[in-house]
């Protein structure tokens, strides 16, 4: 590491900054809210209807300004905010911090920096005039484009997704309360896109089952195309199991 010696010119500016003029600046908390469609066995993102400038009437991911017009005393409280909100207004069942980003360039108000979650949405929701869901692939693909830097947002929270599937149980956390082998299977293949072993996906439920994340419910249910299968009873909602080895 090098060190400049105090007063070096080097190290001054050269417009000296006016101490009294005071500096724009927003911090946003943004979710993105993923739901995994059984029927098109897709994971898709939860969108708002922005109302104000800028970018009005565009669909964007849900988010807020952070202690602005409303005072929140922690990033807890703004994120708690958000979910109430009618922009989202949904049950969340998984909310994960992922990363913080900030330059000149995102808002065109001034400069910002937003922090980014992961949101798991399990239950088919009923969504207002005002929120639509679209493919996640659509998104990665720029097909659909969003206002600000939301697409990149997008692509870091799918980042996390595919690296800590690899590893936990996160990905059964799309299923619900209740959900069989063939469905852990389908929602894991989805996620790291590509096809997953049934008997890795067996193995890791009795590995849960061991741990108490999981219990039989003594229930059967039909999957299109497939017989009834028996199901499994989540007994920790919104906890992740890590387990000791991930997929190759």
């Amino acid at each position: 590491m090098y060190f400049l010696a105090k007063g070096d010119p080097s190290t001054m500016p050269s417009t000296p900054p006016d101490p009294g003029k005071k500096m724009d600046y927003l911090h946003t908390i943004d979710l993105v809210v993923l739901h995994y469609c059984r029927k098109t066995q897709a994971i898709q993102v939860l969108l708002n209807r922005r109302q104000q400038a800028p970018f009005p009437d565009s669909w964007a991911l849900p988010g807020l300004v952070l202690n602005g017009s409303v005072r929140d005393v922690t990033m807890d409280e703004g994120v708690q905010r958000l979910v109430a909100s009618n922009k989202i207004g949904l049950p969340l069942d998984y909310i994960e911090q992922v990363a913080t980003v900030g330059d000149a360039y995102r808002d065109p108000r001034c400069w910002s920096s937003s922090t980014i979650y992961l949101a798991i949405l399990a239950e088919p929701p009923a969504l207002s005039d005002e929120q639509k869901f679209v493919s996640l692939k659509s998104l990665e693909s720029r097909e659909t484009r969003l206002p600000f830097d939301h697409n990149e947002l997008v692509d870091k929270v799918r980042e996390r997704l595919y690296s800590k599937s690899l590893y936990t149980s996160l990905p059964l956390l799309f299923l619900g309360q209740e959900f069989s082998a063939p469905e852990a299977t389908a929602v894991y293949s989805v996620v790291l896109e590509r096809p997953v072993l049934k008997t890795s996906i067996r193995q890791r439920l009795l590995k849960l089952a061991d741990e108490g994340f999981i219990a039989e419910t003594g229930r059967k249910k039909s999957g299109e195309g497939i017989k009834a299968q028996a199901t499994v009873e989540n007994l920790r909602p919104g906890k992740v199991f890590y387990f000791d080895r991930s997929f190759a």
